[in-house]
């Protein structure tokens, strides 16, 4: 008995049937998983900027003191309120943030060594903090909790040249710089002047290093190595002064090498420091009513200065959920 044709095109529509049931069915669950999963939350924030109308001054080296406030900068809540020690009361409980952003004065002529700002935390209940009289900042121990801290070098790293001049990008070429100082006699030296590729770095009395690539164990042997002494000396505007000196007894051949010279500008730029702005954050914590926030520095150098500007800031920020 032969099968007609309208037996294969009802075998096609059974499968045509069941594919489009299956993904019907996998359509249904997928929407169900999607309806269980948890809608992403948004919240609205609040937020109260405090400032200063007056620079701070240190008036001791390494002791920590409360940032001075004076006034709301700007705000859209009730949500804390500033005292005249300094401190900010949280008066609504929720998840906050806090932010310092800070302004360190520029200086010269002097090395202003370690600086340090940060947020605390007083919780409700505590003593309040006692402000200074005569409108002095006011000292404290920094025993309260530590929402944020940050440190900060007091004196800008110096200025750098280097022989030759190092690539920037990949358009650029390293070229080396070759010296063959050759045979140098028993207790002889050679020396090199260089010019450094860019002007106006460094100049006498600055500070240098050299190395030469031909100076190492397997060429020389390391006694030899060990002995030689390799010096560089800023000798004028932009010169440096290379000079290998030999100890020994006996002549040492040195064959050519790259020649790598650094120059850092000390005097230039001895304790000098250019304005330290930073922003530094607390992690979003839950605050209670009676909280106190305040905001501290210190300084390794008396009489260092927190300026008065729109970059010194502390900000308190309220999240709240609204789906």
């Amino acid at each position: 008995m032969t099968q007609s044709s309208n037996d294969g095109m009802d075998r096609k529509r059974r499968l045509l049937l069941g594919t489009g049931g299956a993904a019907l069915a996998l359509g249904a669950a997928g929407n169900a998983r999607a309806g269980s999963r948890p809608s992403t939350p948004t919240y609205a924030i609040s937020r109260t900027r405090y400032s200063t109308s007056a620079s701070a001054y240190l008036p001791t080296a390494g002791d920590t003191y409360v940032l001075p406030l004076s006034q709301v900068v700007s705000t859209d809540n009730t949500d804390s309120t500033l005292h005249a020690n300094n401190t900010i009361t949280i008066n609504r409980a929720g998840n906050y943030r806090v932010m310092l952003a800070v302004d360190w004065n520029a200086s010269k002529g002097h090395d202003s060594a370690l600086r340090s700002s940060g947020i605390r935390l007083r919780p409700a209940g505590r003593p309040p903090i006692v402000a200074a009289p005569g409108g002095a900042v006011t000292l404290v121990a920094d025993t309260d909790q530590h929402l944020a801290t940050q440190d900060l070098p007091g004196s800008q790293t110096p200025q750098t040249v280097r022989l030759p001049e190092p690539i920037i990008g990949s358009q650029s070429v390293f070229t080396p710089f070759p010296w063959s100082p050759g045979t140098i006699a028993a207790g002889g030296f050679k020396s090199i002047d260089v010019t450094m590729p860019i002007a106006n770095i460094v100049t006498a009395g600055d500070m240098a290093l050299a190395s030469h690539m031909s100076i190492t164990d397997a060429i020389l042997g390391a006694s030899v190595v060990a002995a030689l002494m390799i010096t560089a000396k800023p000798i004028a505007q932009d010169t440096v002064r290379v000079t290998i000196f030999n100890p020994l007894t006996t002549p040492v051949t040195i064959p050519t090498g790259d020649l790598q010279v650094l120059c850092m500008s000390a005097t230039l730029l001895t304790g000098g420091s250019s304005e330290a702005r930073t922003v530094m954050s607390s992690v979003t914590l839950a605050l209670r009513p009676g909280d106190t926030i305040y905001t501290v520095f210190r300084s390794l150098m008396p009489g260092d200065v927190m300026q008065a500007s729109p970059e010194m800031y502390v900000e308190v920020e309220r999240f709240t959920q609204t789906s």
